[in-house]
């Protein structure tokens, strides 16, 4: 069976277009979250607090205590030996995800370390064609940019004990999670996804398989912003609210709807973004070959009702990212645009200094070709002009001989200090000032 490098899609044409479609646009950059959206905050009990965006942001001093009670732990307990990609964030997510259950947590993070660890490092035939089966696939993103990620069970069901075993599928969850985390997300603004699982064709029996992707996809603490369960008859709906008690980080974000509640997915999800088969206006996909990943964006109108909260404009952006409140996560191609704007800025000035040397160059020598009397005269002219103080001509002479040699001003900056003169350096730079000025006295 053939192996892939994991950005394999790089080296097709097609599928590299559908991957750089896919990745944040320019305005999702300037998107930066509401409050709520970021925390929410319970005053009551701040053990019901709930985090979505860790990257960049003021911890709470609940959040503080707890994180420094985990630290104290570790250092009584054993250093964990984090991974080199490993944050705060990450511990911070993980301390949520328990309750802050200190002990729960540092058990829970080496679990997740050592789960890590064990992910392919390359990508075989059977996962590429996985991840285009349709079992599991993200098409478009929510109002707020969220990437939306869905869930056939009826697919799982159908592809299981056929040429596939859930090692398989498990294999293919993952790589998915990673990619939607390194390629579609924008840590600081953009950090969660949304989970949209099709229960339709699935019955109580088929619920065993969905409660392993279910494990699967919580290793990824603190991601999910929301879950859709759709397509779920009365008896269903029982049996699933008991299987996701066991996952409390799952409960508390999952809004289960039954056949004819379909369209308060559209709270969050735009109809552009959902398929015909959802009540959206997206054709519904076609899984096989190489369809479904990278992901398929169907529209870049996320937005519900015209809505375009918290995008500010390109300057405002430029302006946060170069002060002290720049965003965790800098656009890597507005920062190729004000790398450019600056070099060319430079590049003009650097023009206009040359300019301005050889002009001055110009000027020394064409003042000294002059009369005597005749330079006498000018001089005076430009004294009375610009009011400053030259004691004699004598003195600026012997100044401009200095220079006498010289076909440009390359190093005018680095002498005019330590040339030995009467003359102190402001009458010596308006001297060359007015020369530049009063081109009728050369």
């Amino acid at each position: 069976m053939a192996e892939y490098n994991l950005d394999y899609f790089m080296d097709n044409p097609e599928l590299k277009s559908r991957h750089l479609r896919a990745i944040p646009t320019l305005e999702m950059y300037r998107f930066f979250p509401p409050e709520e959206e970021i925390i929410t905050i319970d005053k009551s009990n701040p053990h019901k607090n709930y985090r979505f965006i860790f990257n960049g942001q003021t911890k709470t001093d609940f959040e503080e205590e707890k994180l420094n009670q985990f630290y104290e732990y570790e250092s009584k307990t054993k250093k964990i030996d984090y991974p080199s990609d490993w944050n705060e964030s990450d511990t911070m997510r993980i301390l949520q995800a328990t309750d802050y259950d200190i002990k729960k947590a540092y058990n829970n993070i080496i679990e997740n370390i050592n789960w890590t660890e064990n992910i392919p490092k390359t990508i075989g035939d059977k996962t590429i064609a996985l991840l285009n089966s349709g079992f599991m696939y993200v098409h478009g993103r929510d109002h707020h940019f969220r990437p939306v990620i869905f869930v056939s069970t009826k697919t799982v069901k159908n592809i299981l004990g056929k040429n596939y075993n859930f090692d398989d599928i498990n294999k293919s969850i993952i790589y998915l999670m990673n990619y939607v985390m390194k390629y579609l997300l924008i840590p600081g603004q953009i950090e969660n996804w949304i989970i949209f699982v099709d229960f339709d064709g699935v019955g109580f029996t088929d619920l065993g398989d969905f409660q392993k992707i279910i494990t699967t996809l919580s290793k990824r603490r603190g991601r999910v912003f929301k879950n859709f369960f759709v397509n779920i008859g009365s008896f269903l709906k029982f049996s699933l609210k008991t299987i996701i008690k066991m996952v409390s980080s799952v409960a508390k974000k999952t809004v289960i709807l039954g056949n004819n509640e379909l369209n308060k997915v559209m709270q969050l999800i735009s109809p552009d973004n959902l398929e015909q088969k959802y009540g959206g206006n997206a054709p519904n996909i076609i899984p096989g070959g190489n369809n479904l990943f990278p992901p398929i964006m169907p529209n870049a109108n996320y937005s519900l009702n015209g809505e375009r909260t918290n995008i500010i404009t390109p300057e405002e952006y430029k302006n946060i990212c170069m002060s002290d409140k720049k965003p965790y996560s800098i656009c890597p191609e507005y920062k190729k645009i004000w790398d450019e704007e600056k070099a060319l800025e430079e590049l003009n000035k650097k023009k206009e200094e040359e300019n301005e040397k050889i002009f001055l160059t110009q000027s020394i020598k064409e003042y000294n070709k002059k009369p005597e009397n005749e330079n006498t005269k000018d001089l005076d002219l430009i004294k009375c002009e610009n009011n400053f103080d030259v004691n004699n001509k004598k003195e600026i002479n012997e100044f401009l001989k200095e220079f006498e040699d010289l076909n440009n001003l390359d190093s005018f900056e680095d002498r005019k200090y330590n040339i030995p003169s009467k003359l102190n350096i402001n009458e010596i730079n308006s001297f060359f000032n007015s020369l530049k000025q009063n081109q009728k006295f050369l």
